[in-house]
């Protein structure tokens, strides 16, 4: 399933303390552009979601999501244009040959 690292899951906890939220993963599956990553805090996880832990961090993954998001890990990087959430889903498919023909 998904994993957070140490930097991911401090950051989250400290956005998320204030207001006891959880952390709402969504994957959208947008064919020839790709898989798109979402995030949303909620209070509360939806009916039929899977629950994950991270240090007393709640993760709320909805049904049709948990497939996409099978070795996906998520890190929060910092660089020289910003810093953010990145997944890393080594099961991604190569970039999209068509040019933007098919979109």
């Amino acid at each position: 399933m998904l994993t957070l690292t140490d930097r991911a899951v401090s950051v989250l906890k400290s956005i998320c303390a204030e207001e006891a939220l959880g952390l709402r993963i969504t994957v959208n599956n947008s064919g020839c552009s790709g898989i798109q990553y979402g995030m949303s805090l909620e209070e509360q996880p939806g009916q039929g979601d899977e629950v994950l832990t991270f240090d007393d961090l709640k993760v709320f993954i909805d049904p049709p999501s948990a497939m996409w998001l099978t070795g996906v890990s998520v890190d929060y990087v910092e660089g020289e244009e910003g810093a953010g959430f990145q997944f890393d889903n080594p099961a991604a498919a190569g970039k999209c040959s068509c040019s933007g023909k098919c979109g």
